[in-house]
């Protein structure tokens, strides 16, 4: 039987499925805005790491700060992205609900991104704001040479985490011990990205592994658009790497809860 959602025109199915998306975006952010995790990842970690970072530094010109800044902040990003995305279907698998969201007539990867898309955003949203008035407390003084480009960047890392989420969502159907395994990814990832330890000090096993992680490429494009001249083959390329991790995150995705709901496993984990 061919489902009604097929029958629909092209750019009728396309606004639906945005609706999907922007719903699940608003439902995951009130239901995560109390959660104790990303209070602590989005408001005390980025406190901590500029202490840590600024307070013991010689050099607090505004080219440094805004370094740390960018740093942290995308460190911050990454860390509430995973934990966003654990969060997901953890609270899904917890109400009952998981099966129910995965066998549904809505397409479970509309469902998976619109939630991880909700995640990023307040994360973010929380973070900076923590960052902004972290660093007017300590009087660092950041750059902001172009705004624009520096909005664009942020646009390009909601995305990224949003299909990065998709992919570490993938993981909690085949497993109850996602969680582990977004804790194992959070700091090896911080660490590879280059927001704690410049990527030119990477050997080449790593410098290579590090070219595969769209937070390395858009610490550069956001310190040089902060600074001084946008790197936009940097933006570029950070913006190829969140496609495949769209691409690869939809495929997947889909074929492991259809596997799921084949084997009637959904409900078991």
């Amino acid at each position: 039987m061919i489902g009604t959602d097929v029958l629909l025109p092209r750019r009728q199915r396309l606004w639906n499925g945005i609706g999907v998306l922007l719903v699940c975006a608003r439902f995951q952010m009130a239901e995560i805005r109390s959660s104790w995790i990303i209070i602590a990842v989005t408001v005390f970690q980025p406190i901590v790491f500029l202490l840590i970072t600024l307070l013991p530094s010689a050099d607090r010109s505004a080219a440094a700060g805004t370094r740390v800044a960018v740093g942290v902040a995308l460190s911050v990003s990454w860390a509430a992205t995973a934990w966003g995305a654990a969060s997901v279907l953890r609270r899904e698998r917890a109400m009952g609900t998981l099966a129910r969201a995965l066998a549904g007539l809505v397409d479970a990867r509309l469902i998976a991104l619109g939630k991880g898309l909700g995640a990023a955003m307040l994360s973010n949203v929380w973070a900076l704001a923590t960052l902004a008035v972290t660093l007017i407390a300590l009087q660092q003084p950041v750059s902001f040479a172009h705004p624009g480009a520096l909005l664009v960047g942020y646009v390009v890392l909601i995305a990224s985490g949003s299909a990065i989420g998709l992919l570490i969502g993938s993981v909690f159907v085949v497993t109850r011990y996602g969680a582990q395994v977004s804790a194992f990814l959070t700091f090896p990832v911080i660490l590879l990205g280059g927001m704690l330890i410049p990527s030119n000090l990477f050997p080449p096993p790593l410098s290579w592994l590090s070219a595969l992680i769209s937070l390395r490429w858009l610490q550069e494009f956001l310190v040089t658009s902060a600074v001084g001249s946008p790197n936009y083959l940097a933006l570029e390329v950070a913006v190829l790497l969140t496609v495949a991790y769209a691409v690869g995150g939809i495929w997947l995705f889909g074929r492991i809860a259809q596997k799921a709901r084949r084997n009637g496993s959904l409900d078991l984990y």
